[in-house]
């Protein structure tokens, strides 16, 4: 008996179920992978203040009050991280000199530091700033 003439359809079926559990991956990883960052959109009228509250940063403030600091001075804040900082409402050094544990947890993964803001000591050069 010669086993060779299974070989091809078990290779084929082998393969369809190959790509039937590749599809089925991609369409669960759709539906219940990582949500994208939320984008400026209004709030809708079903959002309870519940939703609001958890969406809104601890160190937020709706303006600021004076004109913004030259964020740039803290040694590690670029342009880009100047602007990510003001979209989360961050203008001034004393923002930044108040910030507690968990207020750089938040922006820490608001913006995808990884530990940047401890690493490179941003509160004690707000600080300084700030002072100044």
């Amino acid at each position: 008996m010669n086993p060779t003439p299974h070989i091809i359809p078990s290779a084929l079926l082998l393969l369809a179920a190959f790509f039937i559990g590749c599809l089925i991956g991609y369409v669960l990883k759709q539906v219940f992978g990582p949500r994208k960052a939320a984008t400026s959109e209004p709030d809708t009228a079903e959002q309870t203040a519940n939703e609001r509250d958890a969406d809104a940063p601890v160190v937020i403030e709706e303006a600021p009050v004076a004109e913004p600091d030259d964020l740039t001075k803290i040694k590690g804040i670029g342009p880009k991280t100047v602007a990510m900082l003001h979209e989360n409402g961050i203008y001034r050094f004393d923002q930044i000199a108040t910030w507690d544990a968990e207020a750089i947890e938040d922006m820490n993964e608001r913006m995808s530091f990884r530990s940047r803001v401890e690493r490179e000591n941003w509160i004690e050069q707000a600080r300084d700033l700030a002072g100044k």
